[in-house]
């Protein structure tokens, strides 16, 4: 998948969109595919990057996985992660929804997914880190 509405048609068929309408999600990807142009991504989702709480977040953003790398595109900044190098994967259910929990070696990434599939996520996360 390589263009804004495939990625977020995929989003929303795996239920990985936080209920994100097709308007503002195609909206998103279009930003994100600019960002990472000529990457094709095997998995995509939405979510809230760099969860603390609901204030202290970098807002809706983007996600892809091609290869072992996880694409993010939040208001903020566009960032690359190394799955390879991620020590732990988790996820926690919590009253408002599921947060996933990356750890890397310098920095301990939340993010936040509403109440998306985060078990969907988790293994698509594991198996391009091949962990």
């Amino acid at each position: 998948m390589n263009t804004a509405p495939e990625l977020y048609r995929f989003s929303q068929q795996h239920h990985v969109n936080f209920n994100v309408k097709e308007t503002k999600g195609t909206e998103l990807f279009e930003r994100f595919t600019q960002a990472f142009p000529k990457t094709n991504f095997t998995f995509s989702f939405i979510g809230f990057h760099k969860y603390e709480n609901f204030r202290k977040t970098e807002g809706l953003t983007a996600y892809g996985i091609s290869g072992n790398l996880l694409y993010a595109l939040s208001r903020k900044e566009a960032y690359r992660y190394n799955l390879y190098r991620c020590k732990n994967f988790s996820g926690k259910k919590k009253l408002n929804g599921i947060k996933l929990q990356l750890d890397f070696e310098n920095e301990s990434l939340m993010i936040d997914l509403g109440f998306a599939d985060g078990d969907l996520v988790l293994a698509a996360l594991k198996q391009s880190a091949k962990k």
